[in-house]
């Protein structure tokens, strides 16, 4: 009777463990897996960067062409 009971603590511990290692899956690959999301997380931070920035410079240069064509009191698209 002992050694029955012993066989199914056995089989209830390879369950819960089997139930265990489904639950974590392969760290490695959960890692690598991050990895490639933070590099794309980049990339896009970096495309976005890039955007504001064109927008501050296209920003900056309308208003550098409203200024100078305030000092010369001319529209600059009249001939």
């Amino acid at each position: 009777m002992r050694f029955s009971r012993l066989r199914l603590d056995v089989t209830a511990v390879k369950a819960d463990l089997t139930a265990a290692r489904v639950q974590v899956g392969n760290p490695e690959q959960k890692v690598s897996g991050l990895d490639e999301k933070v590099d794309q997380l980049v990339e896009e931070m970096r495309g976005l960067n890039s955007m504001i920035l064109n927008v501050k410079i296209d920003r900056n240069h309308a208003k550098l062409v409203e200024l100078l064509t305030a000092l010369v009191s001319r529209d600059p698209n009249e001939n």
